[in-house]
């Protein structure tokens, strides 16, 4: 099959565009064709790719053969998460991009019949959550979030030195990390009421509003990564919801950082988006010249994405409402970008596995409205956001649904698509 493509270059094919009906021009074009994981219908799972309204299932497509003269293991189509892709090389994942955008673009006419039959709905699939990491790390590096948190909580509170000489960020857990459109159980936990702790369900729950960084390969221990290298490790973005207990962080993060208040849930989005379709969104980073030298690197290594955050409550989708935009921010206004964070990870030795997950922090922008989430928006409550159905939000209520979008520009002129991420609060168990 290595001659199977021919002279169809990946420009040629996205040129023609695809053969999948309402591909072109949509969010999940040739450009795009992000990785995610379904339920099958025999019980198992099977790693799929978007485009159009329907999503590509790489086992079926393997067993054509048209991926045999590929490097991969065609066991790693059948798993539960997109940590046998990721074990790969770069140069692998671009040989399978391109192979992808050759068999779904109007340039292939000889197998087109057996990739359409591998081709599935999107709308009836069961996506799972994509990741399986071994670590995840959240970052704080956001100026406008860290500079509005804390007057929020503070009207005197400044920005300590070390945030502009290092991206901050803390470790958490794994095994709360959790799909798209999963319910969110209102956490219990410590927090510092009138005079006194007390252990109750947590009364500021919150949203963040993030996007995160995939990894692919692996590092020993005592490892560094050059902040050069973040495109032999990063393998794709994803959308991000670090959800947060606000009561849960102002009482444990005096003196160490979020424990209880981060764990109990994060959700990522169902599709991974390759970093080889974000080329036109790349931007250069800001913070290159106060960095320390291992933080400094010469690539636009920052990404333009337009993110949307939206809201609705119980009683507005009871009634068939549409949900309310409540926050617009661009990626590229972060302060620290994925490389920087990814350099800073690794400084200290620490080692790295495939499908190792890290967040960007909270996306927050310059403007009143590009508030990644409630602890900015409402300044710690003192302000309060009102729906369309005239209830009023300082914190999520049970039933709220958080809906986070992002798209960038993609290489055939059309917006790409990052899909939706979903969660509804439901009450304390």
């Amino acid at each position: 099959m290595a001659g199977l493509a021919g002279s169809a270059t990946p420009e040629t094919c996205l040129r023609a565009g695809s053969f999948v009906p309402g591909a072109d021009g949509s969010g999940f074009s040739l450009a795009n064709l992000p990785y995610g994981v379904a339920a099958a219908k025999d019980g198992g799972t099977r790693v799929v790719v978007a485009i159009g309204t329907q999503a590509l299932d790489l086992h079926v497509l393997a067993g054509t053969g048209l991926l045999d003269d590929l490097k991969f293991d065609p066991a790693i189509w059948q798993d539960s998460s997109l940590n046998g892709l990721l074990h790969y090389s770069p140069k692998d994942h671009a040989a399978l991009r391109a192979r992808l955008q050759f068999l779904l673009s109007r340039e292939n006419e000889e197998t087109r019949a057996p990739v359409k039959a591998a081709l599935l709905e999107r709308e009836g699939l069961d996506l799972l959550c994509p990741l399986a990491p071994g670590d995840f790390v959240d970052f704080y590096s956001s100026y406008h979030h860290a500079a509005r948190s804390m007057k929020a909580i503070r009207p005197d509170a400044e920005l300590h030195p070390n945030w502009t000489q290092m991206p901050v960020g803390y470790h958490s857990r794994t095994g709360t990390i959790c799909a798209s459109g999963q319910d969110i159980i209102r956490p219990h936990g410590q927090s510092f009421a009138k005079g006194a702790p007390r252990f109750a369900p947590s009364r500021a729950l919150d949203f963040e509003a993030e996007i995160g960084f995939v990894m692919c390969g692996n590092t020993r221990q005592g490892t560094r990564i050059a902040a050069s290298g973040f495109a032999t490790h990063v393998f794709g973005l994803v959308l991000l919801n670090d959800w947060s207990a606000r009561d849960f962080q102002g009482w444990e993060s005096t003196p160490l950082g979020p424990f209880l208040a981060k764990s109990f849930a994060t959700q990522v989005g169902a599709w991974v988006v390759p970093l080889a379709a974000l080329d036109l969104a790349r931007r250069r980073n800001r913070s290159q010249e106060e960095a320390l030298s291992y933080l400094r690197h010469d690539e636009a290594f920052s990404y333009e994405l337009d993110m949307e955050v939206a809201l609705r409550s119980a009683a507005m989708r009871d009634s068939g409402g549409e949900a309310q935009t409540i926050a617009r921010m661009d990626f590229a206004e972060m302060y620290w970008d994925g490389a920087q964070q990814l350099a800073h990870l690794t400084a200290n030795g620490a080692s790295t596995r495939p499908g190792d997950l890290y967040g960007s922090g909270t996306v927050s922008g310059p403007n009143e409205d590009g508030c990644g989430c409630l602890l900015e928006a409402t300044q710690g409550r003192k302000d309060v956001i009102v729906l369309p159905d005239g209830t009023a939000r300082g914190w999520l209520q049970d039933g709220d649904e958080v809906i986070i979008s992002a798209t960038a520009k993609g290489a055939d002129g059309a917006r790409l698509s990052f899909g939706t991420l979903t969660g509804r609060v439901v009450p304390a168990v």
